[in-house]
């Protein structure tokens, strides 16, 4: 199976990916689409890397999730 990566930040050149274990590594900018975000999740390939739109979608909705589960529960709070 190919690695996967998120992309945590772009630094001109360079984007940080951080991969599964947490741990953060450096890549050309230039390795990645150029339609990747912050957030994305990429997949190795053979020049580079690719965009998963669906372990990205997959991503988002856990957060979203948390995020409606951690706010719903402030509002229950007040």
């Amino acid at each position: 199976m190919d690695k996967i990566y998120t992309i945590d930040r772009f630094e001109g050149e360079i984007v940080v990916l951080e991969m599964e274990n947490g741990s953060h590594i450096n890549a050309l900018r230039s390795l990645v689409p150029g339609n990747a975000h912050e957030g994305d999740v990429l997949e190795t390939a053979e020049n580079g890397f690719v965009v998963r739109e669906d372990l990205t979608q997959e991503r988002r909705d856990k957060i979203l999730q948390k995020q409606r589960k951690l706010f719903k529960h402030r509002s229950e709070e007040t």
